[in-house]
């Protein structure tokens, strides 16, 4: 798999080039906060994910952190590091080079209309659960699975895959991580 391929691994152990940048779209305001950019069919996906979960009768979701480049990410975690501590930052942060988001592949939502702090507790979370990878979309850092995958329970967090690949590892049951070594599919 190319580390830029839509389906590549990226974690604590993949990595992508501090200089890759993917093709980008600018993210509407009905969709993100403003100045939010996804990979172009990444974007194209989630525009129809979410109007699908409004169409279901919910409040919708936006993207506040879509695309990241290495240096943003690096800044991130940085700051992460002096306020939090290394092992928060490491739990919680990917270090530069080994986030999603510089792929353009990963968005980190919220509900629109939510009163709740806390967005797994809302019926737009329930939703994606059951139905993200319909679109291509799947949860990435799951509860119980920081052994796994090297991250807390990040309910906010979805990675594009694409329809087939995503609908393979929601039916399998299985981390990304998980699904992609019992397959072999890691470079």
């Amino acid at each position: 798999t190319e580390m830029t391929s839509i389906d590549a691994l990226i974690n604590k152990y993949h990595m992508v080039n501090s200089d890759y940048i993917p093709e980008l779209a600018n993210m509407s305001v009905q969709y993100a906060s403003s100045g939010q950019q996804l990979q172009v069919d990444a974007y194209e996906a989630f525009k129809i994910m979410a109007d699908a979960m409004k169409q279901d009768g919910l409040g919708g979701i936006y993207v506040y952190s879509g695309y990241r480049s290495y240096a943003t990410q690096e800044r991130i975690y940085n700051n992460y590091v002096k306020s939090k501590g290394q092992s928060w930052a490491d739990r919680y942060s990917a270090r530069p080079g080994h986030s999603e988001h510089q792929l353009g592949l990963a968005v980190d939502v919220t509900a629109t209309k939510s009163t709740s702090s806390s967005f797994e507790k809302t019926d737009e979370y329930a939703w994606l659960v059951e139905n993200a990878h319909k679109y291509g979309w799947i949860l990435r850092y799951p509860i119980d699975k920081e052994l796994i995958t090297g991250y807390g329970y990040e309910p906010w967090h979805y990675r594009y895959l694409g329809e087939e690949l995503a609908t393979k590892i929601y039916e399998s049951g299985l981390t990304y991580d998980e699904y992609c070594v019992l397959f072999d599919d890691v470079n």
